[in-house]
């Protein structure tokens, strides 16, 4: 943790803040911004904590809510947000994507006819172009936790039947999962997930070996209904200044791209 360069950062905001912007009171101050108190008391920590944090102290360390209630108070922008939370080897929070997902639909459906699909933070589904849904079930109206991607992988029938090679795919995306939630060992939607397909064999199995992969490219062999069989390879893409991800599934052979364009026109 870098406290120095951490202190250092929230200094500056606080003295450049403009007291007009925020719940203080109008009184003329011989040093710009806000004091150290006013920040306190808008955060909800107490002085000490807060000038022990400013001061940079060795060994003083902030909390993810802390930090975050931090940055709310200061007003910062959400690069300024992440920067925080790097200095405190933390994990940036993510922001409010619903005005987002517009634009990320239209991303996805550009992919066409390639199977296209956009995850959040969690792995849970929030988009989908039309040849995704063709192959593996139309599922975005449902609740969040049937949306995520290891529950449909582990309780969804059709999701198992059209994968060939299923128990494979289920093992690395548990190992994948695993590496997800040391990221954030408290999260409420992480645990459901895991309270929901933990005695699966397949995952029991691979999350007591210990496990553990990134995100990353994979191929599948998929045998669809009317479809015969498709080959995809599988890549994720990230986009920056938000928490989702872009999985695009690419013909991994010429057969499987005729067969794409086919299932378009059907």
């Amino acid at each position: 943790m870098n406290e120095k360069v951490l202190g250092h950062f929230l200094r500056y905001k606080r003295t450049h803040a403009d007291r007009a912007k925020f719940d203080v009171p109008d009184i003329k101050h011989r040093t710009p911004g806000l004091t150290r108190d006013e920040v306190a008391t808008l955060a909800n920590v107490s002085t000490d904590w807060y000038i022990r944090i400013e001061q940079g102290r060795t060994g003083v360390s902030a909390s993810a809510d802390v930090l975050r209630d931090l940055c709310k108070t200061l007003k910062l922008n959400q690069a300024e947000t992440n920067y925080i939370f790097n200095l405190a080897e933390e994990i940036p929070p993510t922001t409010d994507q619903s005005t987002s997902y517009d634009s990320v639909q239209r991303f996805v459906d550009e992919q066409m006819p390639n199977p296209a699909f956009a995850l959040d933070q969690n792995l849970t589904v929030v988009a989908a172009n039309k040849m995704y849904t063709a192959i593996y079930g139309n599922f975005l109206a449902e609740s969040a936790l049937r949306r995520h991607l290891v529950f449909r992988t582990f309780n969804d029938p059709h999701f198992r039947a059209v994968m060939v090679d299923w128990e494979n795919y289920a093992s690395a995306l548990t190992a994948k999962f695993r590496q997800l939630y040391s990221r954030t060992p408290d999260s409420k939607v992480l645990f459901e997930v895991y309270s929901a397909v933990k005695d699966d064999p397949v995952f029991k199995q691979t999350w007591d070996q210990l496990k553990v992969e990134e995100l990353g490219e994979e191929r599948l062999l998929l045998n669809v209904p009317n479809a015969y069989e498709l080959y995809l390879i599988e890549t994720f893409l990230k986009l920056l200044g938000a928490g989702d991800i872009i999985g695009v599934q690419l013909p991994g052979d010429e057969e499987t791209r005729k067969k794409l364009g086919e299932m378009v026109n059907d």
